[in-house]
């Protein structure tokens, strides 16, 4: 693989600007099929096969109950009532919204008990709403409002709001960062343009795919975020390595940038390989949006890896000598360079010292970040969740104040009798039912045959522990003898939808976890590294979500962070963050590790071999992960529900494996193995593949770089 990496590499530098042009056709009709072909993206997080959307389906059919739409909410100012003057104000926005295209229906006006605040049921035709018709709601809103009324529409019916762009702000990030290490805007440049050619295209790509899938609007997601930080690592590994042998006074620009991209350029591809793998790997949990956002990131990686191994070394050969500071270069040229520090060399031996220690405090710190998981829950984001000032949130809390936080979430219960009811039976339905804990009213809501449509409304909110309580109650066999009950509702979908991940979990961590493991034994040959490797990855893990569950669920800093109300974490969060956090996990450590065992092979002692390894890959390591931390905590202050929780939780994982696991943990723990670190049964050895990843069977760097002419 290293060799065909490095033909590869030498054909991009010799035909440097048939490559950059042909990327730049890429991208250029990329661009053109989106804007060509793609569709709108859909708002519906479903999943097939659970009762509760197969209820609901049923209910809309029968009913043409719990279709689209949303509340469009009114109230008068704070300790009045409505007025005869609000109320005619409120027929006039009744009017005005059922003229609006793309409105279905405008229900009655329903008021609270104190006479306050009222709301408007509001049909669509179809979801999500069109421009149009969030355009022309907003203006009657406006209307209603100069009227005196206070005004407020959940999510389906306002207008999207603009979240902040965190790209911008993480390209600014990594810009710095890149600064700072290498000393040369053009070498910083560098790995910034092609990571942004390659997230260009993505996007693009994803997009024009619409024209043949359907895709949820939160697909992008994590392809930006993740696009974005791997394209800037994956150039940045071999811009490095480059540079190192630059600096180490390769004699040939052209030979270099070859023999990088055949070693670094290797890794980057087996780093890559496995995140794919973990993205792809998360139609296991059988979720369709979930397998979107998976392989929508999955494409961003694989278009960031082929970006970093053809473009990068195009670039590279353009530059020259010029991915060096004009400094840096003169120097070396007189002859006068310094050797670098020793920084990376001192920590290392520091560690390996005092190893014992190092161990214990590490897993004591990740022991206590990962306590919060085990009061983890999980939910769908709602309009609560929002942040405070939007309008959907103001709509959230008025009807929570007027109505009670359960008409923000209530359930439909589809009550099934063997024949038709009678009136009374129906009568006696509504009173079981309202007898319930947890119910605080139940309202009939129409007949069908044989069938009983009632609207439930819990007594707490849609994301609240009493509510998923309360739909496992209705559940319940034999609740109304005779009488098959069938709970749906958006909020029990959501409920069941969280419950179906959870449950969900531990088969798609096994199999990563077992994934990492046989991969790293392979590519290390060793017994005891993939299992060090694999439990390191379960700690950093269990850090990450750890912090998440102590901001975003129990509330702490939530104001530093921007967290709109604390509640459950993202029910797809913690599969989203195991897949994208396992292949960078493995990358960081495959890059440490990998110069470790280089040493190892050339003789030394074992604690040298990991002093010197460490000291190899130290500095790119703790580069690329700031890039990372940088681009995703860009993403905590988006003011997206979706992108701020899932962007702090790889942000918080990236920080913890890179800053204490693989920078103290894993040469502590090296240095503790000493030789056994690299034992094999002999008979294992057999039937292991041997993959040379970095290209050390290369018999000398000189050697290699007076080749290539």
């Amino acid at each position: 693989m290293a060799a065909i990496i490095a033909s590869i590499g030498d054909f991009c530098v010799r035909r440097r600007w048939l490559v950059l042009g042909l990327w730049l056709v890429v991208l250029v009709l990329a661009a053109g099929g989106a804007a060509a072909f793609a569709k709108p993206l859909s708002s519906e997080l479903t999943v097939s096969g659970l009762q509760s959307t197969r209820t609901l389906d049923q209910v809309e059919r029968e009913f043409g109950a719990g279709g689209d739409g949303g509340k469009v909410v009114f109230a008068a100012p704070a300790g009045t009532k409505l007025t005869a003057a609000d109320r005619a104000a409120v027929n006039t926005l009744a009017r005005s919204l059922a003229a609006v295209p793309g409105v279905r229906s405008t229900a009655a006006p329903a008021l609270s008990p104190d006479g306050r605040i009222g709301y408007l049921t509001v049909g669509l035709t179809g979801t999500p709403a069109s421009a149009a018709t969030t355009d022309g709601i907003a203006a009657a809103m406006t209307r209603a409002r100069t009227a005196g009324l206070d005004v407020e529409a959940s999510s389906d019916l306002a207008r999207p709001v603009p979240s902040s762009s965190s790209s911008e702000i993480g390209i600014l990030i990594a810009l710095a960062i890149l600064l700072v290490t290498f000393g040369s805007l053009v070498a910083a440049g560098l790995s910034l343009v092609t990571a942004i050619l390659g997230l260009g295209i993505s996007i693009e790509v994803i997009h024009a795919a619409t024209a043949l899938v359907s895709l949820t609007s939160i697909a992008p997601t994590l392809a930006i975020l993740l696009g974005l930080a791997v394209g800037i690592d994956y150039s940045l590994f071999l811009l490095n390595r480059h540079r190192q042998q630059l600096l180490a006074g390769a004699p040939d620009v052209r030979a270099s940038i070859v023999l990088a991209t055949r070693t670094a350029g290797s890794a980057v591809f087996f780093a890559a390989l496995t995140v794919i793998i973990a993205l792809a790997g998360l139609a296991v949990v059988r979720v369709g949006f979930l397998t979107q956002m998976g392989l929508s990131a999955a494409v961003a990686v694989l278009i960031a890896m082929l970006v970093a191994l053809t473009l990068t070394p195009a670039l590279l050969g353009l530059a020259g000598m010029r991915v060096l500071g004009r400094r840096t270069r003169r120097r070396l040229a007189a002859g006068t360079l310094a050797p670098p520090r020793p920084h990376a060399r001192r920590w290392a031996g520091f560690i390996v010292r005092h190893r014992t220690v190092a161990v214990i405090l590490s897993l004591l710190v990740l022991g206590a970040l990962a306590v919060p998981v085990l009061s983890m829950r999980l939910d769908l984001p709602d309009d609560g969740n929002s942040p405070a000032t939007a309008t959907d949130h103001k709509a959230y809390d008025l009807i929570a104040e007027g109505f009670g936080p359960g008409a923000n979430g209530p359930l439909l219960v589809l009550a099934q009798y063997p024949a038709a009811p009678t009136p009374a039976g129906e009568a006696a339905l509504v009173t079981r039912l309202g007898a319930i804990a947890g119910v605080a009213a139940v309202l009939p809501s129409g007949v069908r045959g044989n069938d009983v449509l009632l609207t439930v409304v819990p007594g707490s909110g849609p994301s609240a522990a009493a509510t998923t309580t309360l739909v496992q109650d209705l559940r319940r066999p034999a609740l109304v003898p005779g009488v098959t009950l069938l709970v749906t509702g958006q909020t029990a979908v959501a409920i069941d939808i969280s419950a179906h991940l959870l449950h969900a979990l531990p088969l798609y961590l096994g199999l990563v976890a077992a994934f990492a493991f046989l991969l790293l034994l392979v590519v290390c040959r060793s017994v005891l590294i993939p299992l060090k490797a694999t439990i390191s990855f379960l700690l950093s893990l269990g850090a990450a979500l750890g912090c998440t569950v102590a901001v975003y669920q129990f509330g702490r800093l939530g104001d530093v962070f921007g967290v709109g109300t604390a509640g459950p974490l993202l029910s797809f969060l913690p599969t989203i963050v195991i897949g994208v956090l396992f292949g960078l996990s493995m990358d960081y450590e495959v890059f440490l590790v990998s110069g470790m065992h280089e040493e190892h092979r050339r003789g030394g002692p074992a604690e040298q071999a990991v002093v010197a390894g460490y000291a190899h890959g130290a500095k790119v390591v703790t580069a690329a992960a700031l890039i990372m931390v940088g681009v995703f905590g860009s993403g905590v202050f988006s003011g997206d529900t979706v992108t701020a929780p899932m962007a702090f939780a790889l942000a918080a994982g990236v920080l913890v494996d890179a800053f204490l696991v693989r920078l103290v943990l894993v040469p502590a723990v090296m240095s503790l193995f000493g030789r056994a670190a690299w034992w094999m049964p002999r008979r294992l050895g057999r039937v292991v593949p041997s993959i040379d990843l970095e290209g050390t069977g290369i018999a000398s760097g000189s050697t290699e770089l007076t080749r290539v002419t």
